[in-house]
């Protein structure tokens, strides 16, 4: 592609009204570039050298309008302090940087007759910084960029759009971004803090307070018949003794499905390396999907209580608390996922061990404990065979009986009391696959990917808690389908809940 040459664009006999709060802007435009010659590369040269020019006449027009809206904000405020009137005192050069490029525009500054005082009005009335504005449409471009883009990827995009070299400096998108994580953070919290606000009894059943002094409540004497009468009334979810049995299959090419009248919460965590100023070796980034049948939630956070917190007010909202839904986490089974599964004081709740973790955990122990290949196989075969079929004691019977063939009995040790901690969330998973219902995270999973692994884990990348989990939010925004109203209205919309749901028996 050959280069262009010097490119002009003017704009000239521009008039500027205000109008019944409406601006109108008049001007002639004329724009002047080399005339190509007449062979395959034309179109593209006239294509880049009017794109070039189209942004240069975007900035022109901008400051045509800025300075306009000045003038009339200062001739708003001619009558000064007192009704003393003003005096003009000449003008004031002020930056913008704008998704179209740097635009330099004279702001006017007046001094006040009664004190002597002076101000740029638009200033105040702008609330612009002392020296240069970023305007939202360039920190929206660049936190869209840093979602896909290296900082300096996101700057060169940035560059090539304004048509124009310097717009931003990397830093300075790492701070937008920055500045942008922590304010939607703030926005989550205050959102879910609004929920709970109103509903103490979720606030008390979902974000258990620690007890004074270390010491645990005397609990109440539980009444005998009642968790005979609360079992008997809440029918155990397919996979779970007691489950509806022959439920109709689900052919394996159909989307999975989640329970009736259930919440389906998956949670998961995903580590990045952490920069060596931060004094850690990982980050961690705490996320979280919550489904119900046609909708679905994504959130994220730098801490467990943070995203208990916000996950307990989606759970209030979907009336989980009180019956009308019932909750069922789908986890990797991590301790921190039990221990806030185990703390919540609801009932009918029930949680389920990922498929994929759990295959996954026997067979890197099996293979650190058996005698070779064809040992470990056979041992495998049975106890995922018997697992999947939520025959649990078997699986463990299986093990214990080879215990005396293991090279690492400790390693064998270890999968037994995982598989022991972990029996009450280990169902039917044979049962479950054949109704069309979740057996294992892939949601979650799939949102680290979209919000960190894909963007923070390749390239020998290195971070701070605050661009990653600036990252990660910004996704859950962007996935929610919040963004265009966050950045319209600077706070996050109430969740939206279908209406009709009736109470669970």
């Amino acid at each position: 592609m050959r280069p262009l040459q010097e490119l002009q664009a003017t704009v000239t006999a521009a008039q500027v009204k205000i109008q019944e709060q409406r601006l109108i802007l008049q001007a002639q435009v004329t724009l002047e570039l080399p005339m190509p010659q007449q062979d395959a590369d034309l179109p593209k040269l006239l294509e880049a050298g009017i794109e070039r020019g189209g942004q240069m006449l975007k900035r022109r027009l901008f400051r045509h309008a800025i300075e306009r809206a000045d003038a009339e904000l200062v001739l708003a405020q001619r009558q000064g302090k007192q009704g003393q009137g003003i005096v003009c005192r000449g003008t004031t050069p002020f930056t913008f940087k704008t998704i179209f490029g740097t635009v330099t525009v004279h702001r006017r500054r007046i001094a006040h007759k009664a004190d002597g005082t002076t101000e740029v009005p638009s200033a105040h009335a702008w609330q612009t910084p002392r020296q240069v504005a970023l305007t939202p449409g360039l920190r929206d471009a660049a936190c869209d960029g840093l979602l896909r883009d290296s900082a300096l990827q996101t700057v060169a995009r940035i560059d090539t759009r304004a048509g124009a070299a310097g717009v931003l400096a990397k830093t300075t998108v790492l701070e937008i971004v920055h500045a942008e994580g922590q304010h939607l953070q703030a926005a989550a919290h205050a959102r879910a803090e609004a929920v709970l606000a109103r509903d103490p009894e979720a606030l008390r059943l979902f974000v258990p307070v620690p007890s004074q002094g270390g010491q645990d409540d005397e609990p109440e004497d539980p009444d005998p018949g009642e968790d005979e009468t609360e079992e008997a009334s809440t029918p155990a979810l397919i996979g779970f003794p007691g489950n509806p049995t022959n439920p109709p299959e689900v052919k394996r090419d159909r989307p999975r499905q989640v329970d009736p009248d259930v919440v389906l919460v998956e949670l998961d965590e995903v580590k990045v390396h952490a920069q060596a100023r931060t004094g850690r070796q990982q980050i961690l980034t705490l996320t979280a999907v919550v489904l119900i049948a046609g909708c679905c939630w994504h959130l994220a956070a730098a801490t467990t209580q943070e995203l208990a917190y916000q996950v307990g007010a989606l759970l209030a909202v979907l009336g989980v608390h009180q019956g009308t839904r019932r909750l069922l986490v789908l986890a990797d089974g991590a301790r921190w996922i039990r221990d806030w599964f185990e703390g919540l004081g609801i009932e009918g709740g029930t949680m389920i061990v990922c498929w994929w973790h759990l295959v996954k955990r026997c067979q890197q122990d099996l293979s650190r404990a058996c005698r070779g290949r064809e040992h470990r196989r056979g041992i495998e075969s049975a106890v995922l065979t018997a697992l999947w079929h939520g025959r649990v004691d078997e699986a463990l019977g299986v093990l214990r009986a080879h215990a005396g063939e293991m090279k690492d009995v400790e390693v064998l040790e270890d999968l037994i009391g995982y598989l022991e901690a972990r029996r009450p969330y280990l169902p039917d998973y044979a049962a479950r696959q054949h109704a069309g219902l979740w057996i294992a995270s892939n949601r979650v999973e799939k949102f680290n990917d979209w919000s960190v692994s894909a963007r923070c884990k390749h390239q020998g990348m290195e971070w701070t808690e605050a661009g990653v989990v600036s990252l990660a939010v910004l996704e859950a925004a962007r996935r929610n389908g919040e963004l265009p109203f966050w950045r319209a209205k600077h706070n996050l919309p109430a969740w939206k809940i279908p209406r009709g749901r009736k109470k669970v028996a």
